[in-house]
């Protein structure tokens, strides 16, 4: 027997949240409910798993129809971050020469940051401190910090011929698999540097 039409099995409900317990419970996948509702796949992720419905893990990853697809070589625009699940911070502005700021703060989360130059991904890092004390450790560039001072002069240098740099984090939640544990930021930030390949990023920098 088949599963009932999503229409019939939200009919009548009042919230988002009940809609998506019931598609839960009646077989729908997590992006199958986000698909169907034009919702974010991580609101449907955390009502389930709040409720303790499970969907199963076959082909339940999030994914947007309407998100094209790019190869490795390819620009990889911050819309496609933030249709994924990324939060936009802001951008950076210059106050000198050799300095510049935020226009907002970062969440003081653990997670993974990304810096956009043109709305194009130019960089991916990851934090497991405060997004905001790491991508603070940017403005002021310590020489110790080698990868710091070196963003921090792209991002002076870019910013400088009248280019936009903006940043955008996620905080991913660590994940199971097998009953062993998966650091959620970490794979999703070697992942998105394996992917996208940014030009801003090198091999073993962090």
């Amino acid at each position: 027997m088949g599963r009932p039409p999503p229409e019939t099995v939200v009919e009548g409900l009042p919230t988002k949240s009940a809609k998506i317990r019931a598609l839960g419970a009646a077989g729908y996948s997590r992006t199958e409910i986000a698909d169907f509702l034009e919702i974010r796949y991580q609101h449907v992720r955390n009502v389930l798993v709040r409720s303790g419905i499970e969907t199963g893990t076959r082909n339940d990853l999030p994914r947007s129809s309407k998100a094209p697809k790019f190869k490795p070589s390819e620009p990889w625009p911050v819309s496609r971050l933030l249709q994924a699940g990324f939060e936009m911070v802001g951008s950076c502005r210059l106050t000198a020469d050799d300095a510049f700021e935020y226009s907002d703060h970062a969440p003081t989360k653990p997670g993974v940051y990304a810096f956009a130059v043109n709305d194009t991904i130019a960089y991916i890092g990851l934090t497991r401190g405060a997004l905001r004390t790491r991508l603070g450790h940017y403005v002021y560039g310590h020489e110790r910090q080698r990868t710091s001072a070196r963003v921090k002069s792209l991002i002076l240098a870019t910013l400088a011929k009248g280019d936009k740099v903006e940043v955008c984090v996620a905080c991913p939640p660590n994940l199971e698999w097998n009953a062993l544990p998966v650091d959620g930021p970490a794979g999703l930030e070697t992942g998105l540097i394996r992917l996208i390949r940014p030009p801003w990023n090198k091999q073993g920098a962090a």
